[in-house]
């Protein structure tokens, strides 16, 4: 593995059933970066998430994690090895309140002034979430909920944080602060791989890009190099008539 990388994705082949969806994917997340993928709808971008995070087997290949090859650990398992995901949905345990869904993420950690050190950089972090703690999570707004998913992660203090289309559903305005957390947690030593379908915000945060069509990787690298080597459109159209 290239000491360079948090993470090192090799020749990974996943799907779902007998249906194959990614074919030998290959890709890494630069230490030290944000990572984006970005593609046309059903190229397995979310696909992939879930394959490096555990939630779907890995058929095929390597995922291989700060030099420790972690393919098909359980999501749980992944969380002691430093990885821990936001998936697409806003997953918040509506019925408890804001604080409570904080410190019950807070699950490897054992000591107690650990978690409640942790709540308070989350509140810290997000400061209306503090403003919100005993309210119950399922009454937040759609930007908050995703906060607080986000929020309830970092009570895991992770080496790197995937998220999955964090802009899903929300007003230009909320995507514009998301994505300035995001910024944020990187500039403040998190590794961050996400998944986007809105590109041009995905691009002006990104250090380091992944372009996926149709479970193939089609470029990786630079983004300042992404407009000089790959027309975006004609993949994104190739994507969608597939």
């Amino acid at each position: 593995m290239d000491t360079n990388n948090i993470l090192e994705v090799r020749k990974l082949v996943s799907g779902y059933g007998k249906l194959e969806t990614l074919h030998g994917i290959d890709m890494s997340v630069p230490s030290g970066s944000i990572t984006t993928i970005i593609g046309p709808n059903g190229s397995g971008k979310s696909s992939l998430l879930k394959s490096i995070s555990g939630l779907i087997k890995t058929w095929e290949g390597n995922v291989v994690l700060d030099g420790k090859d972690v393919t098909n650990y359980p999501a749980n398992k992944l969380v002691y090895e430093g990885m821990t995901m936001v998936p697409q949905g806003r997953v918040v345990f509506p019925l408890l309140t804001v604080e409570e869904n904080l410190v019950i993420n807070a699950f490897s950690v054992k000591d107690k002034n650990v978690v409640q050190e942790r709540l308070q950089k989350a509140f810290d972090f997000l400061p209306i979430l503090s403003e919100r703690r005993k309210q119950f999570a399922g009454n937040l707004s759609g930007g908050e909920q995703v906060m607080l998913s986000i929020a309830k992660v970092l009570m895991q203090s992770p080496k790197l944080l995937l998220l999955d289309e964090p802009s899903l559903g929300l007003s230009p305005k909320m995507v514009d602060f998301i994505y300035d957390r995001v910024q944020a947690l990187a500039d403040n030593g998190v590794n961050i791989l996400v998944v986007e379908q809105n590109v041009r915000k995905a691009l002006s945060v990104a250090d380091h890009v992944v372009v996926l069509v149709l479970g193939d990787v089609r470029f990786e690298g630079n983004p300042q190099d992404l407009e000089s080597k790959v027309d975006l459109g004609t993949l994104f159209l190739e994507g969608r008539i597939a």
